[in-house]
C-alpha cells in the first residue's frame, strides 16, 4: 500500500495488518487503491489514526476534503479474543471519520462492529464484513446491517437442533449418534475456521477443495474429517477408527446451515453455552445423570470459589459442567487482573513525555505484551507456558467412565476456550495421569446415584480402570508430577498384578461385597484433596439424615470441616423416570494444625467420658455375672456353691475393650468371654470336686439354653453403652472442635421440573451466595453470636 519495505522482525503487529490486507484484496474484492494506513483523521499527531482504511473507492481516499472511509480496521497481535478496550485507536478514529464499519483483528481472529452513531455512540456486534461488490446494492448493505449480526446462544443453539433433525430425518441416527456426528462437524468448522486462512466454513469452500480433488482422493468431507482428527489428535476426542458415517450431501447441507455462524468470531462464552445447551437438552433423558443444572454448578464453583494456580478436580466430571465453570470463573480473575495492568500501563505511559506517535507504540506494545497471557494454547493447540494456558493445561482435570460423556466434556471445553487437556476417559475411582490422593486445591462432583461398587470390579479389569504402562505416558507423568506419582503409580501396579478389588482401595469399601458408589466417591474426593482443600458434592438427602449412614457423616467429619450444607428442591434433579432429593455439600479437608486439633479434643473426651462408661459396664457386668455362671438354675447354683467351698468357682471374665475400628472413628467394641473355672482344690477333696464338677456341668447344660440368652442380653446392653460412649464423645468432640456452618433451603434454584433453566426462572441460589459471604465475613469477623447475619427468608416456590 505505502509501496516499501519494512522490517517486521519487531512488530508482530504489521504482519496481522499485511495478512488482513491480502485478506481485503482476495476474499472482499478491495483494491490496494482503495486503502491506506496510519491515515489520521485530521493534521496533527494527537488526532486518532487508522491501521486500514478502506474508501469506496481510489477517488474517494483522494478526494479534497477527505470522504469518509466505509471500513475501518484496527491491527493487534497475540490476543485470544477481541478486548475492545484494546482498540481504541481504531474506534476513535471511527467516530471521528462518520465511518459504520469497524473491524478489529489479531492473529486469532476477527471481530467486525457496526456503529450507531451519536452521544454516546453504541458497537453492535455483526457477522460479515461488506464485500467491495456489496457497496452499490442497497438491500445487500442492509441485510449485513441487519441480519447477520453475530448470533447470540438461542440462535445457536436452534441451529444445532435442526441439525439434528437433518441427520434424525435423512440417516435415521438415534439423538446419540446424531449428537456425536454433530459434534465433529463443529470440530471440522472450528478447525477450518481457527486456521485464519479461510475465513467463515462455506459450501463455497467445499467447492473450492472439491475443485482441486484427484479422483483418488476421499470425499471432500471425509478427507476434512481425518485433517481434523490429525489436528486433536494429543486431545484424544476422537479415536482412528472414527467417521462421519454421512452422505457428501448431507454434509454439505448442515455446512449451510451452519455457515452463517463463524466460530472463530464468536465467544466462547456464546458457542460453550449453547453447545452446552443443546447437549444437556439432546440427552436429559437418555444420558441425564450426565448433567447437573448450570445454576447449581455455578452456584457450587462460586461459593468454593476457585483462583488462579490452584488445581481443580471432578472424578465424575459427566459432560464437565463444574470443570467448564471453574475454568471461566478462574480466567475471568485473569482477564480482570490484566486489563487492570493494562489500564495501569495505559495511565503510566501517557503521562510520560513522549510523542504521541512513540506513546501509541508503547501502549500497544504493552498491551500485547500482557494479551499474550490470555492465550489458552499455542497456534498448533498444544500447551503454552501464558497464565490461561497454564490454567487450560495443568489446573483442570477430570475423568468420567462413560466413554461418550467423557469425549463430550473434552468437546464442550474446547468450546468453551480450551481447558481440555486433563480430562480423561476412566473410572474416577482410580487414579490416571495428575489425579491422584492429596494434590488438588478444589474437588467438585455429582456422583452417580442408585449404582453400586461391587467386590468384582478389580483393578485392570476394563479399559477405564487400567493402570497405563506405556512407556511415553510413564516418562511424561514422571516429569511432570515427580516422585509422588511414581511411588503411587507403582503401588496400582502391583495391585493390578494382584487383582485388587476398586473397593480395597478405601478405607470405607476394603472388604465389603459392595457399597454405594456416591459413599465412595465421597471418601474419593477427600482423598484427592490436599490439606486445607476444599470440595463441593452433589448427595442425596439420605447421606445426610438416614440414621445408618451416621458412620458417613462421622467419618467424614473426623478428616474436614462442613462449610455449608444447601438443600435444594425436588426439580433439580428430576429425570423422565426418579426424583432424587439432594442436597450441596461443601466440606474443607483438615490441615495438619487442624486434625492435631481434632486429635486433641477426641482424647481429651476419651479422657472425660470413658470412666463414666467403664463404670457401666462394671455394672452389667456385675449383675448378669452370677446369673450367666449359673444360668439362672437353682440346682446348678447350690452345686457351684459347694465347689465354691472347696476352692474351684465357675466365674464370668472381665469384659475387655477390643480394637477401635479403622473408621469412623469411635469406642472399640466391648468383649465378653464365656465363663470359665477357676482356682485349686486340696487333695483330700480332689474326688469329691470332680464329682460335684461334673454334676455341675450336667446341671448347666439343661440349663444353658438360659445361660446363652442371658449372655447376649449382656452383650446388647454392652453394645447399648457402646453406641452410646460413642454419641457422647462426638458430642463432646464437638463441643470441643465447634465451628459455624451455613446451612440453606432455598425454594428455587433456577430449574423447573420440567429441566428448563434460564432467565426466566426464579432462582434463589445468587442470593444465598451473598447470604454464605456475609456468614463467612462474619467467621472472620469472631462469628460473635450477637452480630450473627439475619438472612431473608428465600423466594416463594
Amino acid at each position: 500500500m505505502r509501496k516499501e519495505w519494512r522490517d517486521v522482525s519487531a512488530q508482530p503487529e504489521e504482519v496481522v495488518r499485511q495478512k488482513f490486507i491480502r485478506v481485503l484484496v482476495e476474499h472482499y474484492g478491495y483494491d490496494l487503491a482503495q486503502m491506506d494506513q496510519e491515515r489520521r483523521t485530521q493534521h496533527g499527531h494527537r488526532s486518532p489514526r487508522v491501521d486500514i482504511g478502506v474508501w469506496k473507492s481510489a477517488a474517494d481516499k483522494n478526494a479534497k476534503p477527505g470522504r469518509s472511509p466505509v471500513l475501518v480496521v484496527e491491527c493487534k497481535s497475540d490476543s485470544i479474543e477481541i478486548q475492545e478496550k484494546d482498540y481504541y485507536q481504531g474506534e476513535s478514529y471511527t467516530r471521528a471519520s462518520g465511518c459504520e464499519f469497524f473491524v478489529a483483528t489479531n492473529n486469532r481472529h476477527t471481530s467486525v462492529f457496526r456503529v450507531l452513531h451519536g452521544l454516546p455512540g453504541e458497537f453492535v456486534a455483526i457477522n460479515e464484513i461488506p464485500k467491495a461488490t456489496d457497496w452499490g446494492d442497497a438491500k445487500r448493505l442492509k441485510e449485513i446491517k441487519e441480519s447477520l449480526r453475530t448470533f447470540n446462544r438461542k440462535e445457536f443453539q436452534d441451529l444445532l437442533f435442526v441439525c439434528h433433525g437433518i441427520l434424525r430425518d435423512v440417516h435415521k441416527m438415534d439423538p446419540g449418534r446424531a449428537f456425536d456426528t454433530i459434534s465433529k462437524i463443529l470440530f471440522i468448522k472450528m478447525y477450518v475456521e481457527r486456521s485464519g486462512l479461510h475465513g467463515t466454513f462455506t459450501t463455497d469452500y467445499l467447492d473450492k477443495r472439491a475443485a482441486s480433488r484427484m479422483p483418488n482422493d476421499p470425499q471432500v468431507h471425509d478427507g476434512l474429517f481425518e485433517l481434523t482428527k490429525d489436528f486433536y489428535k494429543a486431545d484424544e476426542l476422537f479415536t482412528a477408527n472414527d467417521r462421519l458415517d454421512i452422505s457428501e450431501s448431507t454434509f454439505r447441507r448442515i455446512v449451510k446451515e451452519l455457515e452463517r455462524f463463524d466460530l472463530a468470531k464468536t465467544g466462547d462464552d456464546i458457542k460453550g453455552l449453547a453447545f452446552e445447551r443443546f447437549l444437556g437438552t439432546t440427552f436429559r433423558g437418555e444420558l441425564g445423570q450426565y448433567f447437573t443444572p448450570r445454576p447449581v454448578v455455578e452456584f457450587m464453583v462460586d461459593l468454593l470459589n476457585p483462583v488462579e494456580g490452584e488445581l481443580v478436580c471432578d472424578p465424575a466430571s459427566g459432560s464437565g459442567g463444574f470443570l467448564i465453570r471453574a475454568f471461566e470463573h478462574v480466567r475471568a480473575l485473569i482477564m480482570q487482573d490484566v486489563q487492570a495492568k493494562k489500564d495501569a500501563e495505559r495511565d503510566r505511559i501517557e503521562g510520560l513525555d513522549l510523542p504521541e506517535e512513540e506513546k501509541e507504540l508503547q501502549i500497544e506494545k504493552a498491551f500485547a505484551k500482557l494479551n499474550v497471557e490470555l492465550l489458552p494454547s499455542g497456534p498448533d493447540n498444544k500447551p503454552i507456558d501464558t497464565r490461561v494456558g497454564r490454567l487450560a493445561w495443568k489446573c483442570i482435570y477430570g475423568t468420567d467412565a462413560e466413554p461418550r460423556a467423557a469425549r463430550t466434556a473434552k468437546m464442550n471445553m474446547v468450546m468453551h476456550g480450551d481447558g481440555h487437556g486433563g480430562i480423561h476417559y476412566h473410572d474416577g475411582l482410580v487414579d490416571i495421569n495428575g489425579i491422584f490422593d492429596g494434590r488438588f486445591d478444589v474437588v467438585l462432583t455429582n456422583p452417580p446415584f442408585g449404582s453400586n461398587v461391587g467386590k468384582d470390579q478389580k483393578l485392570g479389569g476394563s479399559e477405564e480402570t487400567r493402570i497405563p504402562t506405556d512407556p511415553v505416558y510413564i516418562a511424561a507423568c514422571k516429569e511432570r508430577y515427580g516422585e509422588a506419582w511414581e511411588k503411587n503409580h507403582n503401588r496400582l501396579l502391583q495391585l493390578e498384578i494382584e487383582d485388587t478389588p476398586i473397593l480395597d482401595l478405601f478405607d470405607i469399601g476394603f472388604g465389603k461385597a459392595n457399597r454405594p458408589t456416591e459413599l465412595i466417591f465421597v471418601e474419593r474426593c477427600l482423598n484427592l484433596l490436599r490439606p486445607g482443600g476444599r470440595m463441593g458434592i452433589v448427595l442425596p438427602d439420605g447421606n445426610l439424615n438416614n440414621p445408618s449412614l451416621a458412620w458417613l457423616r462421622r467419618y467424614a467429619e473426623g478428616r474436614a470441616k462442613l462449610l455449608a450444607v444447601v438443600s435444594l428442591p425436588e426439580e433439580a434433579f428430576r429425570s423422565s423416570d426418579a426424583t432424587v432429593k439432594t442436597s450441596l455439600v461443601f466440606m474443607t479437608k483438615f490441615t495438619e494444625a487442624e486434625t492435631a486439633a481434632w486429635e486433641s479434643a477426641w482424647e481429651q473426651a476419651e479422657e472425660e467420658l470413658n470412666p463414666t462408661f467403664d463404670t457401666q459396664r462394671d455394672t452389667l457386668h456385675a449383675t448378669y455375672a452370677t446369673r450367666i455362671t449359673t444360668c439362672d438354675d437353682k440346682p446348678a447354683e447350690e452345686i457351684l456353691d459347694k465347689l465354691t467351698s472347696l476352692g474351684i468357682t465357675r466365674v464370668l471374665p472381665a469384659w475387655t475393650r477390643g480394637e477401635a475400628p479403622a473408621y469412623p472413628r469411635s469406642i472399640g467394641s466391648t468383649l465378653q468371654a464365656k465363663p470359665l473355672w477357676e482356682g485349686t482344690v486340696a487333695a483330700e477333696h480332689k474326688d469329691t470336686a470332680a464329682q460335684l464338677k461334673r454334676d455341675a456341668q450336667a446341671a448347666l447344660a439343661v440349663a444353658a439354653k438360659a445361660g446363652d440368652t442371658l449372655l447376649s442380653q449382656l452383650k446388647a446392653k454392652y453394645r447399648e453403652v457402646d453406641s452410646a460412649h460413642t454419641a457422647a464423645l462426638w458430642a463432646r468432640v464437638r463441643e470441643l472442635f465447634d465451628y459455624p456452618v451455613f446451612v440453606a433451603a432455598p425454594k428455587s434454584v433456577g430449574i423447573k421440573s420440567t429441566g428448563e433453566t434460564g432467565d426466566g426462572v426464579t432462582n434463589d441460589l445468587p442470593q444465598v451466595l451473598m447470604q454464605f459471604r456475609a456468614f463467612q465475613a462474619w467467621i472472620t469477623q469472631g462469628a460473635d453470636e450477637g452480630a450473627q447475619p439475619n438472612f431473608p427468608e428465600p423466594s416463594a416456590a
